[in-house]
């Protein structure tokens, strides 16, 4: 694991996003797309909103989806589908493929068999994926002392299933741990001294998160700024 610290978020971002433009050129000569996992939240929404600076990029060849969401309707505001295509704006959204995780409102185990069915390929291997933490220590939807979050990481092969969140909206679909390893890069992107000391407290009480960044299997890359 390899940790990045940042005495502003501008400076986080410029370097991420330098970052990320170059593990995009590189998939694309090597493969000619680009399958990248986001996460939702506040954090890497003002990271999302500067992918158009990146140029010279074939948006067309370039597939969006996501770590984990809400069990809500992809035009809600609680929605990370949502929110994302915003930040991302129509200029991206419009020739690349962002694929949700929400197709079925009202049966959970259908939705859940869908998402899997129209994600089947961000199960396996991937460009890149984003990650955030929470002051829990949760990441994707893998929260802390829940047995849901057990099955998810101790399982054997890349997997969606439903989670159930301490917070509303609490019904969640996340990608299990094997899937989110299952990754060129992993990026976890943490702001403030709250979530450093979780995530220095996560190396020795175990968490969601202790194992991504305790993980051999893929390359992580943590940047953190106050």
């Amino acid at each position: 694991m390899i940790w990045k610290d940042f005495k502003t978020a501008d400076s986080l971002e410029k370097e991420l996003l330098n970052s990320i433009e170059t593990n995009i050129r590189i998939s694309l000569k090597e493969n000619n797309e680009a399958l990248i996992l986001l996460s939702g939240g506040s954090t890497p929404l003002s990271l999302y909103k500067k992918f158009k600076e990146i140029k010279k990029i074939d948006w067309s060849k370039i597939k969006f989806g996501l770590v984990d969401e809400r069990w809500v309707n992809n035009s809600s505001k609680d929605s990370n589908f949502y929110n994302i295509s915003e930040a991302l704006g129509g200029q991206i959204t419009e020739k690349s493929t962002f694929i949700p995780l929400v197709y079925d409102e009202l049966n959970e185990k259908k939705n859940i068999s869908q998402a899997k069915k129209a994600n089947i390929e961000f199960l396996e291997k991937k460009t890149i994926v984003i990650l955030g933490m929470g002051t829990d220590g949760h990441t994707a939807s893998l929260f802390p002392d829940n047995s849901k979050t057990e099955i998810a990481i101790s399982q054997l092969t890349p997997n969606i299933l439903d989670n159930i969140a301490p917070v509303s909206p609490k019904n969640r679909i996340t990608h299990n741990l094997k899937s989110i390893f299952n990754s060129k890069k992993v990026i976890l992107y943490i702001k403030g001294q709250e979530k450093k000391d979780v995530f220095e407290k996560s190396k020795i009480d175990l968490l969601p998160i202790s194992y991504v960044i305790n993980t051999l299997s893929t390359q992580v890359e943590t940047f953190w700024t106050k």
